[in-house]
């Protein structure tokens, strides 16, 4: 047995009294926690994960928006969308371009010759209208567009309609491509 400073030598068959059990004791018995576990996953290596987290979606991010601006169709097609002379002077015909799920709007504008656009309103998606005035019209949010150029007259529009280049060829009017604006 040995004795420390101060204190009395115990007997070997002496029980050594432990100190009340405390409310914190209590929940650590009743939910134990691996606290040798604790150090598994460090700071270090958590900051590791979120700096090549945020490194791959920069890069993603950055794959994608130069994905976006390449080209879309290099081998365009010309559609016909009406014969020459089909329109008189504030007419117009809603046309599908490039395919049948999406439209456009070819508008006969005196002293600017025919004009087309998407039809597709820049703010919600609704369908513009030509009202015979040099506007376009969308009737869903009061949105209005300039009929001569696609720009935004009025309304929540902040983005001019996609212009459509057109060709004339024997007689007939085509619509080559979109033009983002």
């Amino acid at each position: 047995m040995v004795k420390e400073m101060g204190q009395p030598a115990r007997a070997a068959d002496e029980e050594v009294a432990l100190p009340p059990r405390t409310v914190e004791e209590e929940w650590r018995k009743e939910f134990p926690y691996p606290w040798n576990e604790d150090e598994i996953v460090t700071r270090r290596d958590t900051l590791r994960f979120l700096l090549a987290g945020s490194g791959a979606l920069f890069a993603a991010t950055g794959a994608i928006a130069i994905l976006g601006a390449l080209p879309k169709d290099p081998n365009t097609t010309a559609i016909p969308i009406a014969k020459d002379g089909e329109l008189a002077e504030h007419q117009w015909k809603v046309f599908n371009y490039p395919d049948q799920y999406t439209q456009g709007i070819l508008i006969n504008l005196p002293g600017h010759g025919l004009v087309a656009y998407s039809d597709v309103c820049t703010h919600l998606s609704c369908a513009v209208l030509y009202q015979g005035d040099g506007k376009l019209h969308c009737p869903c949010h009061e949105g209005y567009f300039d009929a001569a150029n696609g720009n935004v007259l009025a309304g929540p529009p902040t983005r001019p309609l996609p212009l459509i280049q057109l060709a004339r060829h024997e007689g007939m009017i085509y619509a080559i491509k979109e033009i983002e604006r």
